[in-house]
């Protein structure tokens, strides 16, 4: 378990985004599961070691130390074969949750059309996944899991101890709320 703070956990997750790698990406380069890095993105650290907190530092060229600055140059997202992409990151609202046989699952506002080239998820700014974050699959339909391998597109961040029922029906009527006040 790696002891760092949260400020240090969303400076990772903005230098992530600033060099242009997806959580997937950066997960395999470092070799970790890219659920354990939307976990340390979020600010739970117990599923990351020190040693790659130490990983995904030192390739985002961010310093140990919790008041280091950044200094990134954008750099341009690989291409993808895919014309569907989804945002990956679960506390997201485009990311409506909801439990089945006692799991919590989310099910991605696919990212199609127009949008098909839009690199950022329009409501929380995350990289899209073209990508499954499990198998690699180029994503060509909507759903909560990969057709492929029958993984989770979107990782579930939450304790283990959370009531996923209310948790999800809380969010659900939250994101109702959100999408009223911007339609």
């Amino acid at each position: 378990m790696a002891d760092i703070s949260i400020a240090f956990c969303r400076q990772l997750a903005q230098a992530r985004r600033v060099k242009g790698l997806t959580q997937s990406a950066l997960a395999e380069a470092v070799g970790c599961k890219q659920s354990a890095l939307s976990m340390l993105e979020a600010g739970h650290t117990a599923k990351v070691s020190q040693e790659t907190v130490e990983k995904i530092a030192a390739l985002l060229d961010v310093p140990l130390e919790k008041t280091a600055a950044m200094t990134h140059a954008p750099t341009a997202s690989p291409a993808t074969a895919s014309t569907h992409a989804y945002c990956p990151h679960a506390d997201c609202f485009s990311n409506v949750p909801y439990v089945v046989n006692g799991e919590l699952h989310f099910w991605p506002r696919p990212r199609t059309g127009g949008l098909a080239t839009a690199t950022h998820c329009a409501v929380c700014g995350e990289l899209l996944e073209r990508r499954c974050p499990h198998c690699g699959a180029a994503v060509t339909t909507t759903g909560a899991c990969c057709p492929t391998c029958g993984g989770a597109r979107v990782a579930n961040t939450l304790p283990p101890e959370t009531d996923y029922e209310s948790w999800a029906a809380q969010r659900r009527r939250d994101i109702a709320e959100w999408r009223s006040l911007i339609l």
